[in-house]
């Protein structure tokens, strides 16, 4: 078919340029649903142009042509073979339009559509192909084929059950050969083991490290205390281990931390906890901070800002004065502080939410919580970064990865931020996010993740760490996965 393109933009150019300034700006501002309607609101006033509009569309040539959708198809073929989807999307739909309604060309021409759909991420629009391609007779000998295509599409989706069943009609009515039946096995382990991640059984893992009382153990005991340690400590029962979580030259002391770690607390406040072990820490950070009189790093990130400039709110008295002197805005602690303790409030109120069912009502809230936050909180406080984090749980249990893990990476960035990238908060936020992408089946992506988190994990809790191994699980699942989807997520 030789549509009329060039024709109709150069009769849009010259509408669009005889257009009053003021109408241009405000099409051009429009949403596209507005635009749209007011579009046609023009046209319905101008009978002159839309009897044009007509007369260039009665011109086009709209016959189909056999012979030219099957030259469309081989080509589109050799594009898609060559990794050129996008170009054989087009050369597809090229053919499907030539091709008569209800023919069994047709309904090929759609499921190779479908497999361009598919390789370029759009699984909706490739499930909608693939529906069309079996209500238009697609031949049964090329069934499984498209069935393996379509239950890909639903486990990408998050559609867990009518994957699963899917992939049971292949299993029982069809004969496989070698090289579907090895897809077919990936398939459902797949499935299977995004039923064990999935929102169900919390998509997102809350793993808090649990700390036990070390002078228990004689030899652990004999570790000298550094807020700023090079070992890390982990605990399997009644057994301790203790692992370098950075190089230790010959000679240099093994450090511990006690509790209060630099990235955590202040310095008062990690000395005022220290009291109890009969010491004053000297250890590089502290002696850091004490000599300079520079505020700690934790201090900062966690401090109220400025209402009106978001600059940081600053003093030791009641009354905190923002350090912007244009701005010269004060502002009562404690005004601020119950400010703070009433967005906790809201926050515990969506949370329950969650719990009952009510996904929908507290995103809403939690997303109220973050904009009231950003108007007295730093941009990096830790309290921004747990309302990310609450905000990826929810989104998961919602199925909407995307979302899930765009708010998980806005965590994670706060976390390295109080706690170093090496850090086991660190390794336990980047476990979610591999859990996330793994179910939104992100692929490449989740397995650059999980290295990354079980390079961290495995330093804090050894191979044997329940997360490490359901890492591990998830990197042979993805690991096994055709080369092409390897290639295309």
């Amino acid at each position: 078919m030789a549509l009329p393109v060039a024709e109709w933009r150069g009769r849009t150019a010259r509408l669009w340029a005889a257009l009053d300034s003021a109408l241009r700006e405000r099409l051009a501002a429009a949403s596209l649903h507005d635009a749209v309607r007011l579009g046609c609101d023009l046209l319905r006033t101008e009978e002159e142009e839309e009897a044009a509009l007509v007369r260039l569309c009665h011109r086009a040539a709209t016959d189909k042509k056999p012979e030219a959708a099957s030259w469309y198809r081989e080509q589109g073929n050799r594009e898609f073979k060559q990794g050129q989807y996008q170009a054989a999307l087009r050369l597809y739909s090229k053919a499907a339009s030539h091709e008569l309604p209800g023919s069994p060309e047709l309904s090929v021409c759609f499921a190779n559509r479908s497999a361009a759909l598919l390789h370029l991420g759009h699984f909706e629009v490739c499930l909608e192909d693939i529906a069309r391609a079996e209500s238009h007779g697609y031949p049964d000998r090329l069934l499984p084929k498209v069935l393996l295509r379509k239950a890909e599409c639903l486990l990408c989706l998050g559609r867990l059950q009518d994957a699963q069943e899917i992939l049971r009609v292949l299993e029982s009515k069809f004969a496989l050969d070698g090289v579907m039946t090895t897809h077919l096995t990936r398939l459902k382990k797949l499935s299977q083991l995004k039923v064990k991640l999935g929102p169900g059984d919390g998509a997102v893992v809350d793993k808090k490290p649990v700390r036990l009382a070390t002078a228990f153990f004689p030899v652990l005991s004999l570790l000298n205390h550094s807020c700023c340690p090079n070992t890390s400590v982990s605990f399997s029962g009644t057994a301790a281990t203790v692992r370098a979580s950075q190089p230790i030259s010959s000679g240099q002391e093994v450090l511990h931390c006690y509790g209060p770690h630099w990235c955590r607390m202040r310095v008062a406040e990690r000395q005022q906890l220290l009291s109890q072990y009969f010491f004053e820490c000297r250890c590089p950070a502290c002696l850091e901070e004490l000599e300079s009189g520079v505020k700690s790093v934790v201090s900062i990130r966690n401090s109220f800002c400025c209402p009106k400039c978001q600059a940081q709110m600053q003093g030791e008295e009641d009354t905190l004065c923002c350090s912007n002197e244009a701005c010269a805005t004060s502002a009562s602690r404690d005004h601020l502080s119950g400010r703070l303790q009433d967005l906790q409030q809201q926050i515990k109120k969506a949370l329950g939410m969650l719990r009952v069912g009510k996904a929908d009502q507290a995103i809403k809230m939690l997303l109220k919580c973050q904009m009231d936050a950003g108007t007295f909180l730093s941009p990096e406080h830790l309290l921004m970064g747990e309302m990310e984090d609450h905000l990826a749980q929810v989104y998961a249990t919602l199925g909407k990865w995307q979302e899930a893990a765009r708010h998980l990476k806005k965590s994670i960035e706060i976390v390295e931020m109080h706690h170093g990238p090496s850090s086991v908060e660190t390794g336990h936020e980047l476990f979610k996010l591999a859990q996330i992408l793994f179910n939104g089946f992100a692929v490449s992506e989740a397995l650059s993740t999980i290295q990354r988190a079980e390079g961290i994990l495995s330093v804090h809790f050894g191979p044997q760490n329940a997360q490490i191994q359901e890492l591990q699980e998830m990197k042979a699942c993805l690991s096994e996965l055709p080369r092409n989807i390897l290639q295309r997520t």
